[in-house]
């Protein structure tokens, strides 16, 4: 049996920002981090230039640019209008975006970032309140002691869920992606594009391949038949740009459904457990600000939970979950005037619900 000060499940963004965050602002404490080896089925993402001011922040910013990832000065995208348009990062107070394989991107971060924690590769299958905080089983042959846990396992949110606590979902968004290969020159920056069921999204992921992904309600892509090919590229050609793009590819593989829907955990009040990144609240990829949300969320929650345990002050926790409401609230608004802003097919269902009251729980796609 372990005894720790904090326990963190899941070594994704927000998890590792939490203990490298941990390791500079609290130094003292004993964590442990708990986290299975996983590979991630979708590889491209660009990281917002919100990212590398949280990455300087955790003193990474040159090992970052150690690893090669490209910086992204445009983002073109057909939303709103049938024509292109290029956002210009160029002038970009914050820098560029970054394009990053994300499993590449993630087995780097929790590395470099993890490693003044214990790490066991494990899941948490049990966790009990007890005096003195949790006591913790993973499953390894005994259980471990935190005076405070950390609830980074993303979407499954898993520790809140088995102390009976639901996250609020906003819709059923799925992203159904496809990799292909090329042989020929392609675009290699992020180029998004609206069509009648929801909106697609691709990016060069460098050694010739390509991420091609549509984005769309769960029961919108069962009737599209969005998991098969044949459905998929039936929906690949209601785009314009995007598809000229697939036209150059010599091979795609089979697409893969894989949940992407906004939601929203509220904190447990008075437990020592907090939840960082989509633990906490996932947002829409449409936001672009993933990854830099979720490393953030590491880096307050691991100040709360520094100033709860090592300052005893007792208002840390709180202020911290008052701090993600705030900004879940914050997301919402913006999430709703963004896909107001695409009034082309407004009478079809997955642009209706959108400009709908995105925060209303009895909406039917909920």
């Amino acid at each position: 049996m372990g005894t720790f000060d904090i326990l963190i499940a899941g070594a994704g963004p927000a998890g590792a920002a939490a203990a490298r965050m941990l390791a500079i602002f609290a130094p003292d404490l004993r964590v442990l981090m708990v986290a299975p080896v996983e590979k991630r089925p979708c590889r491209g993402e660009v990281l917002s230039p919100l990212a590398p001011p949280v990455l300087r922040h955790l003193g990474l910013w040159s090992a970052f640019l150690a690893q090669g990832f490209a910086p992204s000065h445009h983002t073109f995208t057909a939303w709103g209008e049938a024509g292109l348009r290029s956002s210009e990062m160029l002038l970009e107070a914050r820098g560029p975006a970054w394009r990053v394989d994300r499993a590449r991107f993630d087995d780097w971060f929790a590395s470099a970032a993890s490693s003044a924690a214990t790490r066991i590769d494990a899941k948490v299958s049990d966790l009990e309140r007890d005096a003195d905080g949790w006591s913790v089983d993973c499953g390894d042959g005994g259980r471990h002691a935190a005076r405070l846990v950390i609830d980074a396992t993303g979407r499954a949110n898993a520790l809140v869920r088995r102390q009976g606590r639901r996250a609020r979902s906003q819709d059923r968004l799925v992203a159904a992606y496809a990799e292909g290969t090329t042989s020929e020159q392609t675009a290699p920056e992020l180029l998004v594009e609206a069509f009648d069921d929801g909106w697609w999204y691709t990016m060069s992921l460098g050694e010739g391949r390509h991420a091609f992904v549509c984005m769309t309600d769960a029961d919108i892509a069962r009737g599209l038949r969005l998991n098969k090919p044949h459905g998929w590229h039936a929906a690949l050609t209601k785009t314009h740009f995007i598809s000229a793009i697939a036209r150059k590819i010599s091979r795609l593989d089979a697409p893969r459904l894989v949940a992407a829907g906004g939601r929203f955990a509220a904190m447990p009040v008075g437990f020592r457990l907090l939840c960082v990144g989509d633990a906490a609240s996932a947002f829409d990829p449409i936001s672009g600000h993933g990854v830099a949300k979720a490393m953030r969320s590491g880096v307050f929650a691991a100040y709360a939970a520094g100033d709860c345990l090592v300052r005893n002050d007792g208002t840390a926790l709180d202020h911290y979950g008052a701090w993600v409401a705030r900004e879940a609230a914050a997301y919402e608004a913006a999430l709703r005037e963004h896909y107001v802003s695409e009034s082309r097919w407004a009478d079809r269902p997955f642009w209706r619900r959108r400009c709908s009251d995105v925060s209303s729980s009895s909406s039917p796609h909920q």
